[in-house]
Parts: C-alpha cells; sequence; structure tokens
C-alpha cells in the first residue's frame, strides 16, 4: 500500500467515524482499530491540511548600533551613535582644545 493510498484511507476512515454517531473510542473498538492509530492520522491528515503554503518575505534588518564616545583630558565627552554622524567626526574634533 503506497503512502497515497494509506492516507486516502484514514481520510475515508475519519469521515466514517464523523458520520457515525459513536465516539472515537466507539468506533475504534467497533472497527477493531487502536485509539492510538486513529489519533496518529487524525492529527498527522489535519495538520497537513492546514500547513500554510511558504512565502518569502523580505525583511530589513538594521545594523548593530556601535556609539563613538571620545572624553579628552580636558573632561568633555562626545558620544557619535549615528553613521551619517561619523562624517561630522574632524569637525567635532577640531572645537575640543
Amino acid at each position: 500500500m503506497t503512502r497515497e493510498d494509506k492516507m486516502q484511507l484514514w481520510q475515508e476512515r475519519l469521515q466514517h467515524q464523523k458520520d457515525s454517531a459513536l465516539t472515537i473510542a466507539a468506533w475504534c473498538e467497533q472497527n477493531q482499530i487502536a485509539q492510538s492509530q486513529f489519533y496518529y492520522w487524525q492529527k498527522k491528515l489535519t495538520a497537513s491540511s492546514h500547513e500554510p503554503d511558504s512565502v518569502m518575505v523580505p525583511i530589513s534588518m538594521p545594523l548593530p548600533s556601535v556609539a563613538l564616545v571620545i572624553e579628552t583630558p580636558c573632561g568633555y565627552r562626545n558620544s557619535i551613535n549615528d553613521t551619517s554622524a561619523m562624517a561630522l567626526f574632524p569637525q567635532v574634533m577640531a572645537c575640543f582644545p
């Protein structure tokens, strides 16, 4: 029996149990099927029919922020967190004695 045949057989069995007025336990006993096997296939077939299709979604990840901290011997402290502010670094340094 192929995998597809087994899946079809169990889909039919699950439907027969739903259509019956019996509980799963009673239906399994009447059909000489282990309840564990019934629940295994119920979970397997339900999970495979509800799996979402895979979708690739582009995301942009911010670069980790690295702070540059400059402290002069006079006690001045300057912190640069933005990479665009790094271009101003020479002008900032010129302001310190």
